[in-house]
């Protein structure tokens, strides 16, 4: 990226959010290069139960997009072709359009899918970790821990192989 170039905007969906914080990576993952964002909706959504101190790091670190009313229509349109997403998925892949080259974030397998199909670039948290890796912000033994903690946790639904690879390679250096 160049002085003059805007940084690559990064939509947060709740699935994600959720998942960074059972690993303990809240506090890395504003630090990422990328102007992260999240939908309104979702930072009021009842599915996020975060910690006020929680909320502190990222209220600093993402910016609440508040999509204008034309494109709340257009989320309730996606909604109406794809019931099965939930309106905040809706509310994450229309906001991924409004901006130029996003990433949508998401751990929502068909969320994934819906948005690979409408041309967007999607992501989960194993980019996260690779990220942190690349950029250097965190050492591997954080990274590690990160992973076991997914890896033991039932609600995390993560590629098994992936998992295993990273650990070996961080547990590794």
């Amino acid at each position: 990226m160049t002085q003059n170039e805007a940084p690559i905007v990064v939509v947060n969906d709740a699935s994600c959010l959720i998942d960074l914080r059972k690993a303990r990576l809240l506090h890395l993952l504003v630090r990422l290069p990328y102007r992260l964002v999240m939908p309104l909706p979702v930072r009021d959504s009842e599915l996020i139960r975060f910690t006020s101190q929680e909320w502190a790091v990222l209220d600093a670190g993402i910016a609440i997009f508040d999509l204008p009313p034309e494109r709340v229509s257009e989320a309730f349109a996606v909604k109406a072709t794809f019931p099965r997403l939930s309106a905040n998925d809706c509310f994450c892949l229309v906001t991924t359009r409004c901006h130029d080259g996003a990433i949508l974030l998401t751990g929502d397998g068909l969320l994934r899918g819906v948005a690979a199909d409408d041309g967007r670039r999607v992501h989960g948290v194993l980019w996260v970790v690779d990220e942190l890796k690349r950029l250097a912000l965190c050492g591997d033994d954080i990274l590690a821990t990160a992973l076991e903690l997914w890896r033991d946790d039932p609600t995390v639904r993560l590629p098994a192989p992936e998992l295993a690879r990273r650990l070996r390679v961080f547990r590794r250096a």
